[in-house]
């Protein structure tokens, strides 16, 4: 096993970036698609238990409507997503990403102990919860490549902006 996991972390592919790439990718990905789906109908309607029973997003309805706050949602996630594409250049705007990402899945991952009859005599009773709160469980696990992702932007943006002034404090700053 020793050999094996010496061979295996002199590949570039463990020692580069590939899963900093690979997960900010999946975000934008699933921003994109999330965000698409708030435009439709019938989501704004899947969505109504979710977002009722939201602690820090029930406010969307009084002040939005039904329509109007998927409308706001999918909105948020496309700026969130389009601000992590940018990301791949741009370590700033990233973080500023990465920050909407967090804020939406605490939102979502808030909902969780607030569901209704999130473990229904359907599903059998705990541990066997229904399908509409079992969606939201994947959230914790997006909310962790968020905070991910909002770390290595972080470090990323600090250690550049670092350089140049360690340069200049080296007297090897060039002009």
């Amino acid at each position: 096993m020793d050999q094996l996991i010496t061979k295996l972390s002199k590949l570039e592919i463990v020692r580069g970036d590939l899963d900093y790439h690979l997960i900010r990718a999946t975000m934008v990905t699933l921003f994109f698609v999330f965000g698409c789906q708030k435009w439709f109908d019938y989501e704004a309607h899947a969505l109504i238990p979710f977002i009722s029973h939201g602690p820090l997003i029930f406010w969307l309805y009084p002040v939005f409507g039904i329509r109007g706050a998927t409308f706001f949602l999918g909105t948020a996630e496309w700026l969130f997503g389009f601000l992590m594409f940018l990301g791949f250049w741009n370590k700033k705007l990233g973080i500023l990403g990465a920050l909407g990402s967090c804020g939406t899945y605490v939102a979502t991952v808030t909902i969780i102990p607030f569901f209704p009859d999130a473990w229904a005599a359907p599903a059998g009773g705990f541990p066997a919860a229904t399908l509409p709160f079992l969606f939201l469980m994947k959230d914790i696990v997006l909310l962790a490549a968020s905070v991910y992702l909002l770390k290595q932007d972080i470090l990323r943006a600090s250690s550049t902006e670092r350089v140049p002034l360690m340069q200049v404090a080296q007297g090897k700053a060039t002009q």
